[in-house]
């Protein structure tokens, strides 16, 4: 190999390249050692950082603009029966006996001051896929032309002092040294301090809006990227997890993500955890009857198998409210709320119902969202919206908060080395056999020395390791033998 790629140096003396990685050493011994880790793991191209690209730190200061506008959005779906062979068990465990098919949605706008921008838009019927992101992407068209509207700025004798006094970036928070412009609201037009040029640039509003709902990469987001597969003219981008699941896609700029990556039980349990007067958008949309619709419905979901149960004028028996898949049904508490929902809303058919329950869904999630994005903005002064998952939303607050300055790798067997050390599964030392001479047990032998037996575990080995002090900088070799256990616990 090395022979091979020799030419592709300008130096004049040989130099060696890893069969594995494709790095260069420029002698044997050097290459010899890093194989003896490298050899190891799957042959790629390895790329590390260069030292101009070694630093890493917290630069998306934008993350602490909140996104202008938000989409929350909930589907619902039939059950089509399907009648087929009973498998054999001994073939497949797995049988088929309903298709999702999308009969309807809901979903509700948040504008910059955290209220609705219309009310919510309900649709059920056929082609509910294809009639959700066509109006999607209406909506889309609207508020792009908003945000590409800049507001003048509004500047007053006091901004201009603070202006002229000001001695810090009020983005980065660094020193101006005579880099200052003024940086304000786009959408208000308000001064919000002064800044660094670059900063000021940089420091812009989303251009993505982004459409939450609640477990998209389980369940909606199949039905949706079929759906979005048709809009061929538009720009379409994903994050995948594998091939049938996706953590986030864009459709133009629409960015889709599941508000489950951030808060992983269920709408029912989310909405517990609110007090009456957090669900702002329920109370001002629901206004007298709020106080009904601030829990999770219950909805017949094996019983809906056509559209035609649509244009029921009752609600149905609290058998067809039955789960097979967890072999139970709603309790009788459950289904008398039920009962009271369709009185209270004057209901008329089970359409009536879907709608309902469909908009009490979203606008519980919409609640329920905005107060995790008030909390966050609270404290980390981040927006998860500008975020996929949790950990994303967690590494962006732990470089903020702690503001670390975090050195990366650029030596290879460096990398190599301290991923040796990973481990995982059982950590443990153990012996084939051990018989223990307990004193409280029958068969103790008085004549020989007391022994015992003793289970001990762990929880939680990593989580703690990766809470205590860690390195951040300085990474070298070194010949010194060292005794790790000397080692003081805060160095």
């Amino acid at each position: 190999m090395s022979s091979l790629l020799n030419h592709l140096t300008s130096h004049e003396h040989k130099v060696f390249f890893c069969d594995y990685c494709l790095l260069r050493f420029n002698n044997e011994e050097l290459l010899n050692q890093h194989q003896e880790d490298c050899r190891n793991h799957n042959v790629q191209k390895i790329k590390m950082p260069t030292q101009e690209e070694k630093w890493l730190e917290f630069s998306n200061h934008k993350f602490k603009l909140p996104v202008p506008y938000v989409i929350y959005a909930d589907l619902e779906c039939i059950l089509e029966k399907i009648n087929s062979c009973e498998q054999d068990p001994k073939i497949s465990s797995t049988e088929s006996i309903a298709k999702h098919v999308p009969c309807g949605f809901a979903y509700v706008i948040v504008g910059p001051d955290g209220t609705m921008v219309k009310p919510p838009t309900v649709f059920r019927g056929k082609n509910a896929i294809d009639q959700f992101l066509t109006k999607l992407l209406d909506e889309e068209k609207s508020i792009l032309d908003i945000l590409r509207f800049v507001k003048p700025m509004v500047f007053s004798m006091t901004d201009e002092e603070n202006f002229k006094s000001s001695t810090l970036c009020s983005i980065c928070g660094n020193p101006l040294n005579g880099d200052a412009v003024r940086d304000h609201d786009h959408l208000t037009g308000a001064y919000r301090g002064a800044a660094h040029t670059r900063c000021n640039l940089n420091f812009k509003l989303a251009t993505y809006i982004p459409v939450v709902i609640h477990n998209l990469r389980n369940y909606d987001g199949h039905f949706l990227i079929q759906g979005i597969g048709k809009f061929k003219e538009k720009r379409i981008q994903c994050i995948p997890e594998n091939s049938e699941k996706f953590i986030s896609f864009t459709l133009s700029s629409l960015r889709f993500i599941d508000s489950f990556q951030f808060l992983n039980t269920s709408l029912e349990k989310l909405a517990q955890n609110l007090k009456p007067c957090q669900f702002h958008l329920c109370n001002k949309y629901f206004a007298s009857n709020a106080q009904f619709i601030t829990r999770k419905g219950c909805y017949p979901y094996e019983y809906f198998d056509s559209f035609s149960k649509f244009y029921e004028t009752q609600l149905p028996p609290q058998s067809a409210f039955f789960n097979s898949l967890t072999n139970e049904n709603v309790s009788r508490e459950d289904y008398e709320y039920a009962h009271d929902i369709w009185n209270i809303f004057q209901m008329h058919t089970f359409g009536d119902y879907h709608d309902l329950y469909v908009t009490v869904d979203v606008l519980l999630l919409s609640d329920i969202f905005e107060n995790f994005r008030t909390l966050c903005q609270n404290y980390y002064k981040i927006d998860p919206c500008h975020t996929y998952t949790a950990p994303g939303l967690a590494w962006q607050a732990c470089l903020k908060m702690t503001k670390v300055r975090l050195e990366l790798l650029t030596d290879i067997d460096m990398h190599l080395f301290i991923e040796k050390g990973i481990r995982g599964g059982v950590a443990m030392i153990s012996h084939r056999y051990a018989k223990a001479n307990n004193t409280y047990l029958s068969n103790y032998d008085s004549s020989l020395p007391s022994s015992y037996i003793i289970y001990l575990d762990a929880n939680n080995l990593y989580g703690w390791a990766m809470s205590q002090h860690l390195p951040t900088h300085d990474f070298s070799w070194t010949d010194e033998d060292v005794n790790f256990m000397n080692v003081p616990d805060d160095s």
